[in-house]
């Protein structure tokens, strides 16, 4: 497994014709191939392994890093002045792309450093009481069991975890949506759950989800309705989808991840109808300081003057947010879809081939993306992870109670690095 000479030949051999956005050159121009290494080319993401856990923490594509580079310049040459004079157009730069990605009002949207940070925003500051039920499941992430557990403690509010499915290698929509029903009580409030789980790969119905959700709605005064809130991670930056196309009532992401974005950024999105049902957990820089001050009139606050935490951040990182959506937008958002789905089900039929692996993660698309939780016979997940590391493939282990290792083929990946990746594990 010669694996860096032949990174080294097929490179040669194809030849990298670069991608620059800003600069308006067109990506893709020659054979699928070809035009994914010239997506590949505008990352400085080392040769010398297959990557195989960007989703974790991205490498920034060379228009985000650009952009990062020249607000930290001009932050550096005069903070003061560029942060007053320069903050409001570079911060509508970035929440009108990110409504263009998501295909919704800039006002709906709120900036944030991190998934964390945005779930803990939206579940401590909900409008509950005590009595009220949240609705979440056993596969969510600790920072939504926390975040829950810390509203909870304040609001009096209880919440109650189920299974959404017993198996996820078989689980089925039926399964979930049945699941899904039978927790939701005369009470229930708030459903909150994980649009695409990092430790099985299960990816939910979504908006099937929305619908069960509505329909019982529909049965309730409007003081009583349930909010949809999800953690979208890590379906944000791989699946072609929409706000309105989920009917969710809460998206929160962070777009360091499967989006390429800035180091330490992320987004929440609210439905304009639910807006209400969260307070302001840090006190916001934005107009509501200006009517704090008198200098002008007291009026209703966009979710973005509302909610987006005040204070001083890393504003060369959240400004350049707006390049990673124009990134991905450039792209095409169907195309990189069809293409992470692409590499993950040829990873995932060489999994499915191999009688040593154990794969947890559903083989189609529709309850899967970009994660493939699995196990090797004999061997712990870890011990699996530091084996492949050992042949220049860097997968991870999933940060749960329960461990899989996890091998997560994205659009910077290649067929012949999943090959590879299969073959290695046919050694093992």
């Amino acid at each position: 497994m010669d694996r860096r000479n032949f990174i080294a030949r097929t490179s040669t051999a194809i030849g990298v014709s670069t991608f620059l956005p800003i600069t308006g050159k067109k990506l893709f121009t020659n054979q699928k191939e070809n035009e994914w290494e010239s997506v590949r080319s505008e990352f400085l993401l080392t040769r010398e392994g297959i990557q195989m856990a960007q989703f974790l923490l991205a490498s920034h594509p060379k228009i985000v890093r650009q952009a990062i580079d020249l607000h930290r310049r001009k932050l550096d040459e005069d903070p003061s002045e560029y942060w007053h004079n320069a903050r409001e157009e570079n911060t509508q730069g970035v929440l009108t792309s990110a409504a263009k990605y998501l295909k919704c009002d800039p006002s709906e949207l709120a900036l944030t450093d991190s998934t964390t940070m945005g779930l803990a925003m939206v579940y401590s500051g909900l409008k509950l009481k005590k009595g009220d039920h949240i609705l979440t499941s056993t596969h969510d992430h600790y920072s939504t069991e926390k975040s829950l557990e810390f509203a909870a403690k304040k609001n009096g509010a209880k919440i109650t975890s189920i299974n959404l499915y017993d198996n996820a290698a078989t689980a089925s929509v039926d399964e979930i949506l049945s699941n899904l029903k039978s927790g939701i009580k005369d009470n229930t409030r708030i459903v909150a759950v994980t649009f695409v789980h990092s430790i099985t790969g299960v990816k939910l119905p979504l908006a099937k989800m929305s619908a069960v959700i509505k329909a019982v709605n529909k049965t309730r005064n409007e003081s009583d309705r349930i909010y949809f809130c999800v953690d979208c991670v890590h379906g944000f930056g791989v699946e072609n989808i929409t706000v309105e196309e989920l009917g969710i009532d809460f998206l929160i992401a962070g777009t360091h991840k499967w989006l390429f974005g800035p180091r330490g950024t992320g987004i929440i999105w609210a439905k304009k109808d639910a807006w209400h049902m969260v307070d302001p957990i840090i006190p916001p820089f934005s107009i509501a300081y200006a009517m704090w001050m008198g200098t002008v009139p007291e009026g209703e606050l966009s979710f973005f003057d509302r909610i987006t935490p005040g204070g001083f951040h890393s504003f060369e990182h959240r400004w350049a947010l707006k390049e990673a959506f124009d990134f991905h937008l450039e792209l095409g958002k169907e195309k990189i879809q069809n293409r992470t789905y692409e590499l993950n089900t040829l990873m995932k039929e060489g999994m499915l081939a191999n009688n040593k692996i154990k794969l947890h993660t559903p083989k189609n698309t529709e309850l899967s993306c970009g994660i493939n939780a699995f196990e090797v016979k004999g061997m712990t997940p870890e011990e699996a992870i530091l084996k492949l590391r050992k042949m220049d493939i860097y997968g991870s282990t999933t940060p749960y109670k329960i461990i899989y290792a996890r091998l997560t083929p994205c659009i910077l990946n290649t067929e012949a690095e999943v090959h590879e990746c299969i073959k290695a594990l046919e050694m093992l």
